[in-house]
């Protein structure tokens, strides 16, 4: 009786899915959130013109940055308002920022960036918004100029083209100026800010904030676009495995090495993976690897830990990961686990899981074999339940089956 009516669950789940199909998804702990969302998607190339000012900015005169932001100080004192100060900089290439994409946004704190060769913005401003009646800077953003924004409805005074140098040094005082944990939304914006410069430098002031800075955010952040940078992955792994460093920055690390374009960021990832013993460190590079541009190498890598790390839940970990990667190598890994004879329960019910999202055509064959064949109930019982979120007729054929016998 009690196994009727768990496929009687099992059936209506299925009705369910097949009037409006649901894919379940599993809450997995992953990358600490960067400083903006990344958005892979390929993009048309778009022409790249010139810093210009835009319509409604005002035009403020001076011999040099520093006298330009004075004479803007003054305008915005008059006014009794707050204001933002605005200016143009040599932005890093293969870089799109505050960009809409057929009318779709991701966003998080209000900026969005995709790294993408095929669509860059060269047309970015560093914008300072400033109280009336006082010289400090509240907020730091950095926009795509050649977008049509309202600015919060506050005045734009425009300085025009800043060289790297006082643009460099401004923003690195805004960095080193703010300690507070009120204001470290300005320093890891600042931060932000340094690592879009097109600028040899900026991979030492960034090694410099993780150094000595005294923000979390401002280290996560700076480690973050290290691991863009390029050729920063003997730096990253030394954080990685420094015992003594924080948890979220060796984290950051991780997740800087899996998204750098280095060539031998899974080799260094997998020397790692085997040298810290954190547990939270350790799950931060399986995810790292699996993000990683090198399929194969992150592949092989996640199929050594799933079918050989003695720690069951980061066989887990591994197992999920190769679960959302397409081809015949990683389901075939899910597979072997299924079938190994040492694997515990739990890690081969998440590999039924890790199939379970894959392709309907690869994922309810197996399941309705894992559901029919497996030695355990409980792994068969997974595989019902999954099978149960499809929303395939195949499915539903195998829940009749079973009811009827």
């Amino acid at each position: 009786m009690i196994v009727r009516t768990f496929f009687l669950i099992a059936l209506v789940t299925l009705a369910c899915a097949q009037a409006g199909s649901v894919k379940v998804a599993q809450a997995v702990a992953a990358a600490p959130v960067p400083p903006a969302v990344i958005d892979s998607q390929p993009f048309e190339a778009v022409p790249s013109p010139g810093p210009i000012q835009q319509a409604g900015f005002v035009a403020v005169e001076g011999a040099n940055l520093s006298g330009r932001m004075d004479a803007a100080i003054r305008l915005g004192r008059a006014t009794q308002a707050r204001y933002w100060m605005a200016y143009a900089f040599d932005v890093r290439p293969g870089v799109s920022v505050d960009v809409d994409w057929n009318g779709k946004r991701t966003s998080v704190d209000g900026v969005n960036i995709s790294f993408d060769s095929m669509r860059e913005t060269r047309n970015l401003g560093v914008f300072l918004l400033r109280e009336p009646n006082d010289t400090a800077v509240t907020r730091v953003e950095v926009y795509n100029l050649d977008r049509t924004r309202e600015y919060s409805g506050y005045r734009v005074y425009w300085l025009g083209r800043a060289g790297n140098e006082e643009s460099l040094n401004l923003l690195r005082g805004l960095v080193e100026g703010h300690n507070y944990k009120t204001e470290a939304r300005i320093s890891e914006h600042a931060t932000m800010a340094i690592a879009l410069h097109d600028d040899a430098r900026v991979a030492g002031i960034l090694k410099n904030f993780v150094r000595q800075s005294s923000v979390e955010k401002v280290r996560t952040s700076a480690v973050f676009w290290l691991g863009q940078a390029g050729g920063e992955t003997p730096f990253l792994a030394d954080l990685v495995r420094n015992e003594s460093e924080g948890r979220e920055v060796r984290k950051q690390a991780a997740f800087a090495i899996g998204i750098s374009k280095d060539s031998g960021a899974i080799s260094t990832l997998q020397n790692l993976y085997y040298s810290v013993t954190h547990r939270d460190v350790k799950e931060q590079i399986i995810f790292a690897a699996s993000i990683n541009e090198d399929k194969d190498a992150a592949v092989n890598f996640l199929i050594d830990v799933a079918g050989k790390d003695n720690d069951h839940e980061s066989r887990k970990k591994a197992i999920f990961w190769l679960g959302q990667k397409a081809g015949e190598r990683s389901l075939n890994a899910l597979k072997d686990t299924l079938d190994s004879a040492d694997a515990d329960t739990e890690v081969q019910k998440q590999a039924v899981f890790a199939i379970s999202q894959r392709p309907k055509d690869e994922s309810v064959p197996l399941l309705i074999k894992i559901a029919k064949t497996h030695a355990n109930p409980a792994v068969r019982k997974q595989a019902i339940f999954w099978l149960g979120q499809t929303g395939d007729e195949r499915a539903v054929d195998l829940f009749k089956e079973i009811l009827l016998r």
